[in-house]
């Protein structure tokens, strides 16, 4: 295995730290979940016990969202509760909502998107365990933040960070305030990660970021060097799948379509940014594409894929969305196919444009138009499940329950419900066969 070292901070440089217990709570994306993973590593080498149960622990780790105002409500709620569950604890809160709202922050120590591999250094200073030491500042120059290789991950798929960071500035988003401009990873660092988790046990890694077409980019470099890097992981012999993250349509060209369908360990599973299907909502949110491209995108992804599935994200009620406009990404999203939509209704985040438009619509037409497409992805997912009856798929194995049944994910990330098995372990690439669906979800048994 490739040798772990966070260049963060010194192994050697405090005392261990066993009696000590440490949790960790992580709201929003995946790029977040993947950052915990990293804290959660330096947490374990300096010696913390980390429980995952309701008993107090010395130290509360949670890793705050601010894309929503119910996001930014819960990273509030959840730092509240910690203190009630150990008034003596540190807590720390790190992530998008404290980037923004530092001075606001309850916890006992706060740190942004920036500098978060101190945290452990920040805590032990705080608790008093070792001499007190200046902790490094953020950077001041816009380059990547590298964790080094985060091994310790607690899902069977393993998520890779390879960019930070968003350009687009989309009306409604305050990521880009949050998390900055694009900084992308050197190539070597994430190959030698993926390599590692391979050895380690993980056959299934998932590129993940906040813009990952947008890779490369501040390098002065396009899509194809997010190609580049999937041909190079595709040869890694310990990976058997890779996954990509969301991805957007005006980054994606017919040339790396064809390149990707080129590549023997992709899933043809792709989720790809929508937020609305009526042009006019596009254009005042400042998508930077119409329709017909998304429709395009789609097109060729299904010429040069068999039987892929493709997933999206709808924002509802945006500030003067109109009824007809609503009827527009109804029809359109029907005509797209999507094999899952995920809704959120419109939430003004303070400093975007999308803040100060109006109309705003009521919290009842919300919920109307967030039901609609609630149950139009019902009636899409049922459409995409039915043609796996009958047929046997690879799945690999996540989760098993006190009967031996087993939950895995087929290559486009269709949950499947197993019968009881003993024979096989978590992680394992099993062939099932598919005898019914519900739910947007497949029923089969082991071959």
């Amino acid at each position: 295995m490739p040798e772990f070292n966070n260049s963060s901070y010194d192994n050697n440089l405090y005392p261990a730290a066993k009696s000590f217990s440490v949790s960790f709570q992580t709201l929003g994306c995946k790029v977040n979940r993947y950052e915990t993973d990293a804290v959660r590593q330096s947490f374990e080498v300096h010696g913390f016990t980390v429980l995952t149960g309701e008993e107090p622990v010395d130290v509360y780790v949670i890793n705050t969202c601010t894309v929503t105002a119910e996001a930014d409500r819960k990273s509030r709620q959840m730092i509240r509760r910690a203190r009630r569950n150990n008034p003596g604890a540190v807590i720390v809160a790190m992530g998008c909502q404290i980037e923004l709202l530092k001075s606001a922050s309850e916890a006992d120590i706060s740190v942004g998107t920036s500098n978060r591999m101190s945290v452990v250094d920040m805590v032990m200073k705080k608790m008093n365990m070792v001499p007190a030491v200046k902790c490094a500042e953020p950077p001041t120059e816009n380059k990547y933040q590298e964790f080094g290789p985060v091994l310790s991950q607690e899902d069977t798929r393993a998520y890779i960070k390879i960019e930070d960071g968003c350009d687009s500035f989309c009306s409604y988003c305050i990521i880009p305030f949050a998390r900055g401009r694009v900084v992308s990873r050197d190539a070597a660092d994430i190959i030698r990660e993926a390599e590692a988790l391979g050895e380690r046990g993980f056959h299934e890694i998932v590129l993940t970021g906040i813009h990952i077409c947008s890779y490369g980019k501040d390098k002065g470099e396009g899509i194809e060097a997010l190609g580049r890097l999937l041909y190079d992981l595709d040869k890694i012999p310990s990976i058997h799948r890779i996954r990509l993250g969301s991805l957007e349509p005006n980054s994606m060209t017919e040339d790396f379509i064809r390149n990707l369908s080129l590549l023997h360990k992709l899933c043809p599973h792709f989720h790809i940014s929508l937020q609305s299907g009526s042009d006019s909502v596009l254009s005042r949110m400042n998508r930077k594409y119409d329709t017909q491209t998304y429709r395009t995108v789609l097109s060729q992804l299904r010429l040069y894929f068999d039987n892929c599935a493709v997933t999206t994200d709808i924002i509802v009620a945006f500030p003067a969305e109109t009824a007809e406009e609503h009827e527009e990404s109804l029809l359109f999203c029907r005509e797209m196919g999507f094999s899952r939509i995920h809704v959120f209704p419109f939430s003004p985040r303070s400093g975007t444009r999308a803040a100060d438009m109006s109309p705003k619509i009521s919290a009842e037409t919300a919920a109307c138009r967030r039901d609609d497409f609630l149950l139009l992805s019902q009636d899409l997912s049922a459409a995409c499940c039915a043609p796996f009856v009958g047929k046997t798929v690879e799945v690999l194995l996540e989760t098993q329950d006190a009967k031996h049944s087993f939950t895995g994910y087929t290559k486009q990330y269709f949950k499947v419900h197993i019968e009881p098995q003993e024979q096989y372990n978590q992680g394992a690439e099993v062939k099932v066969y598919i005898e019914s669906f519900a739910d947007g979800e497949l029923f089969g048994k082991l071959l």
